[in-house]
Parts: structure tokens; C-alpha cells; sequence
């Protein structure tokens, strides 16, 4: 293996720092577990739909600013402690 190959070997296998997005759904996660809730409880409250927020939570889709609105409301605090 030449050394080219090597190092980019090393880079693929070296894991990509977080998105944002994913930063937000690991915040959520947290704030979630700490109130004990579920997320279908979350979800339910906020009036979302279970795969908006489970792709919110999973920091695989861009999240609307009314949709963290609800999620923080129903989490217990304010939508500033939800984003990264």
C-alpha cells in the first residue's frame, strides 16, 4: 500500500466531527432522558409527526424553528438550550 493510500486509508476510517443538526437531535435526546419522557410522548405533545421529530432527534433532517419551539415547550425550556 503506498502511503497515499495509507493516509487516506486513515482519514476514511477517522469519524467526521458532528453536523449541527446532529448536535440539536443529541441536546434533544438529552433534555428528553432527563425529563423521563418518550419520544412518542414528545412527539404527541408538540403536535409533530413521529417522523419529523425522529429525524429531528436522529440529525438527519432540518428541524423548523416552530417545530423546536414546540419540542423545547414541552421539554421544559427554552428552545436557545436545545441549539447547539
Amino acid at each position: 500500500m503506498h502511503d497515499r493510500d495509507l493516509q487516506q486509508a486513515r482519514e476514511a476510517a477517522r469519524p467526521s466531527p458532528l453536523t449541527p443538526a446532529e448536535r440539536l437531535g443529541m441536546r434533544i435526546v438529552a433534555k428528553r432522558l432527563d425529563a423521563n419522557l418518550t419520544q412518542e410522548k414528545v412527539f404527541l405533545a408538540a403536535g409533530i409527526s413521529r417522523n419529523t421529530y425522529q429525524r429531528i432527534e436522529s440529525g438527519k433532517g432540518d428541524a423548523r424553528f416552530s417545530h423546536l419551539l414546540r419540542i423545547a415547550t414541552v421539554l421544559g425550556c427554552h428552545v436557545r438550550d436545545l441549539i447547539p
